[in-house]
């Protein structure tokens, strides 16, 4: 067999194996889930499973492992904190948050289930980290946001990171959600509200 036909058999396969997974985990938690109904349910048999992954616990970690650099890869954007702020003033999205939470949207099934009660529970931590790391201290590292000494930027940075999370759940959660756009402008709303006024 020519190997980019392999490579792309072997591509679906993998597909195949992480869309089953995560329908099994809505219906029954990640701790319900086994290597056997799992492939059970793919239609394939264990062996094909262990070509690409070890267990169940390496399958989550890559699956988190691919939104999470998704999500970095949206975050390594410039701020200007002076548009930051025109944006807020004038009600409008700021466009480096709506790509962030366009990000979000188009995996939002996979987010939310990761985040919620089924999935598994190091992966908020692991967002957090991310989140903070890759936006947030830069973000702080901005003059604007030193006109306030008394709050320690860690501190301004664990806030904005909690409310980013919060808000990403909760807007993840809501039948039908705001628009990327529309949830951009609330989040400004909410980071300028009271530390940084």
């Amino acid at each position: 067999m020519p190997e980019n036909k392999h490579d792309a058999m072997a591509a679906r396969t993998k597909e195949l194996i992480k869309e089953t997974f995560v329908r099994l985990v809505e219906k029954e938690g990640f701790g319900g889930v086994s290597v056997r109904n799992l492939t059970a349910s793919a239609g394939i048999n264990r062996g094909t499973f262990y070509l690409h992954y070890k267990d169940k616990y390496d399958l989550m970690e890559q699956i988190q492992t691919e939104i999470l650099d998704g999500l970095q890869k949206v975050m390594v954007v410039d701020i200007s904190s002076v548009e930051l702020q025109q944006t807020y003033l004038d009600e409008q999205p700021y466009a480096p948050f709506v790509y962030i939470f366009q990000y979000l949207h188009e995996h939002g099934g996979l987010i939310r289930l990761l985040l919620g009660p089924k999935g598994e529970s190091g992966f908020p931590g692991k967002m957090k980290e991310v989140v903070s790391e890759s936006f947030y201290k830069k973000l702080f590292n901005h003059h604007t946001f030193e006109n306030n000494p008394s709050i320690p930027k860690e501190y301004l940075t664990a806030f904005s990171v909690s409310v980013f999370l919060g808000v990403t759940e909760e807007w993840l959660n809501q039948d039908p959600p705001y628009s990327p756009e529309q949830i951009a402008v609330i989040y400004i709303k909410l980071l300028f509200f009271q530390p940084f006024r």
